[in-house]
């Protein structure tokens, strides 16, 4: 499988005495030619959630629509400038697992390179072959994977996302990308109802649960934008969530760092945004709390 994941993303050993080319860290080029690197199919924050898709569903086709959702899901969206302080960091998942440490989050928190690279490790869990991309003219980066023979954009813009409304994009760079091929339609919180009779643990990994629910009472999930909740400050905002959770969201069962919530001012209730699913692959999906399962 490995043979086959270099193989697609175009990653071959060179001849002897072959030029190596050098990629600056954080640049597109260095996230699309080395940051796959990075990404470890055993990891083992990643393998309770492969694990958790696998009960769902084996059809890989069917497993690109479940990964594309619980990326979402299981990190939160931000910039990079409020996370890791620079305006442009593409980080490892273990850089970002560090960070949701350190200051206490319930969840991971990245821009679309970190969820790309989330994605990539979920579908090296799975055997998918993929590969990292990132356009200068969508201003975006996601992650492809092929599935018999037929590539698969996943986390992708949509189509009515602010970057695709430039003029310049319009313009000039539509015809520098190709339209985003998303899988077919999988409806697979139907599918972890009935397959996993609501299983509580499969839902925490997959993220489609919040940590407070219990049988009987099930409260699911949407992606969080913290751009959208909270959009002032310069660094990442206290996620009043983890005023009642003991537990990380994700890797689901970790304890909290307790000393990070305890310095951590208490901001004011951020408004609430619309109840919605992840059905939208853009990184301005929006925010919202579902109270019951559907």
């Amino acid at each position: 499988m490995l043979a086959a994941v270099l193989a697609f993303t175009g990653f071959a050993p060179r001849e002897a005495g072959g030029a190596e080319p050098v990629y600056r860290r954080h640049t597109r080029e260095y996230f699309r030619h080395e940051m796959w690197r990075t990404v470890r199919a055993d990891h083992p924050a990643i393998v309770p959630v492969a694990n958790a898709i696998r009960a769902i569903t084996t059809d890989p086709l069917e497993q690109l629509v479940v990964v594309n959702d619980v990326t979402h899901l299981l990190v939160d969206y931000d910039d990079d400038q409020r996370v890791y302080g620079v305006e442009e960091y593409h980080a490892t998942l273990d850089e970002m697992l560090a960070k949701r440490r350190e200051h206490g989050w319930l969840y991971l928190r990245d821009d679309c390179d970190g969820r790309a690279v989330f994605a990539a490790h979920l579908l090296a869990a799975l055997g998918i072959p993929w590969r990292l991309e990132a356009s200068y003219w969508k201003e975006h980066a996601w992650v492809i994977a092929r599935v018999n023979g037929v590539d698969y954009d996943l986390l992708d813009l949509r189509s009515n996302a602010p970057e695709t409304n430039r003029l310049s994009y319009k313009l000039v760079g539509h015809f520098f990308v190709h339209p985003s091929h998303r899988p077919p339609s999988f409806a697979w919180r139907r599918a972890w109802a009935e397959k996993t009779d609501q299983n509580l643990t499969f839902g925490f990994e997959l993220g489609l649960l919040a940590v407070d629910s219990t049988p009987g009472h099930l409260h699911l999930r949407s992606s969080t934008d913290w751009t959208t909740q909270s959009p002032g400050g310069s660094d990442s905002p206290f996620d009043p969530r983890t005023l009642t959770a003991s537990v990380a969201g994700f890797p689901y069962g970790e304890t909290l760092h307790i000393a990070a919530l305890a310095a951590a001012p208490v901001p004011a209730k951020p408004s609430a945004g619309p109840s919605l699913g992840v059905a939208t692959s853009s990184s301005h999906s929006a925010v919202g709390e579902a109270a019951t399962a559907k």
